[in-house]
C-alpha cells in the first residue's frame, strides 16, 4: 500500500498503561480518567497495548476497543500509535489493518521477539506489514525484552523502508543512539526515561515515556524547557522527577507503575498473569518516592 500518511513524531509520548478491575477486565472508567490526564498536559501522542500497557496479554478485542474507546474520547487532539509485539508476521499485518481501521495514526512494531531473524527476515517482516496500511510505522528496538540488539548500520538499514519513518530505541545506550542518529533520516524517540535528555543531545526528537503516565505536565516541561533553552528550568525540574524513574523499574514494567497508579488514586493496581502485583518492600519505598516527588512539585510551584 501507497504511504499516504507520513508523519515525524517529536515530543512526549505516553505509553500509557491499561487499568483493569479485580477481575481482570479493562476498568474503562478509569481509562477515561487516564486520557484526560494525558489530554490537560498536552502531551504529543499515546502509544495503546505496547509494553506498558500489557499488550502482550490483551486480546485483539480488546487491543481495539482501546484505540477506538481513545480516539472517540480524545477526538484528534492527540495522536494514537497501536502497538504489535507479535513474533507472527501474518499476525502482525491482520492486526495494523485492524489498528488502521480503529482509527490508529502509526504503529509501534517492535523487532519480533524469540525469533530473532536476521536483516533480510527484518525487512522482510517490517515491509510486509507496511504494505498492508498507509499509516507509518515506528520501529521498536528493546533488546532487553527481545534478546535481540541491532547495530546502527542495521538499524539504518530498516530506516531505508517507506513505511518505517521512524524508531523507538530502548537500548539504554547513548553511544548507539547517537551512532544511529547519524545512520538514518528517521525520527528517533528515546524508550527510556533515564536517558531521555542525553538522547536529545544526541540529535533524539523525543520520548515513548513511562513516568509521563504519572506526571505527564512536568516531563512536557522539562522538553519544552530543552528546546528554549531553558537549562535551569530543565534541571530543576528533572532532579525532583528522574530519581523516580529508579523505583519504576525496580521490577518489570509496568508492575512498579501500576503500583504508583494505584497509589496516586488514578486506577487500581490490578495486572494480568504472568505479572504479580509490586512487592510489599518495594511499594513501601515507592510510596515514600512519591510523597517527596509531590511535595517537592508543590513546593516548586508555590
Amino acid at each position: 500500500m501507497i504511504m499516504q500518511n507520513s508523519q515525524k513524531i517529536d515530543g512526549v509520548w505516553t505509553a500509557i498503561a491499561t487499568p483493569f478491575h479485580n477481575d481482570g477486565a479493562i476498568d474503562y472508567a478509569a481509562w477515561e480518567r487516564l486520557l484526560t490526564l494525558q489530554k490537560e498536559a498536552e502531551i504529543k501522542g499515546l502509544v495503546v497495548s505496547g509494553s506498558t500497557g500489557e499488550g502482550p496479554t490483551l486480546t485483539v478485542t480488546e487491543k481495539l476497543s482501546l484505540v477506538k474507546r481513545a480516539r472517540a474520547f480524545l477526538g484528534k487532539d492527540l495522536r494514537i500509535m497501536g502497538g504489535i509485539s507479535s513474533s507472527d508476521t501474518a499476525h502482525s499485518m491482520e492486526l495494523a489493518q485492524l489498528y488502521e481501521e480503529a482509527g490508529a495514526d502509526s504503529l509501534l512494531v517492535v523487532t519480533p521477539p524469540y525469533n530473532k531473524p536476521n536483516l533480510a527476515g527484518l525487512k522482510l517482516h517490517f515491509s510486509s506489514i507496511g504494505a498492508k496500511v498507509s499509516i507509518p510505522i515506528c520501529l521498536y528496538h528493546v533488546p532487553g525484552r527481545t534478546a535481540h540488539k541491532l547495530d546502527a548500520a542495521l538499524l539504518g538499514e530498516l530506516c531505508k523502508l517507506g513505511s518505517v519513518q521512524m524508531v523507538k530505541e530502548a537500548s539504554g545506550d547513548l553511544a548507539l543512539f547517537a551512532e544511529a542518529v547519524l545512520n538514518s533520516d528517521a525520527s528517533y524517540l528515546s524508550g527510556d526515561d533515564t536517558t531521555y535528555l542525553g538522547s536529545l543531545v544526541y540529535g533524539g526528537k523525543g520520548v515513548i515515556s513511562v513516568i509521563s503516565n504519572l506526571f505527564p505536565k512536568e516531563w512536557v516541561a522539562i522538553t519544552n524547557a530543552y528546546w528554549k533553552g531553558d537549562t535551569r528550568q530543565m534541571q530543576v525540574l528533572h532532579r525532583i522527577l528522574s530519581p523516580l524513574n529508579k523505583h519504576l523499574y525496580c521490577e518489570s514494567n509496568p508492575i512498579p507503575l501500576k503500583g504508583a497508579l494505584e497509589l496516586l488514586g488514578f486506577c487500581g493496581g490490578y495486572l494480568r498473569a504472568p505479572l504479580a502485583p509490586l512487592s510489599v518492600a518495594n511499594r513501601s519505598l515507592l510510596k515514600k518516592m512519591l510523597t517527596k516527588v509531590q511535595q517537592e512539585l508543590a513546593s516548586l510551584n508555590g
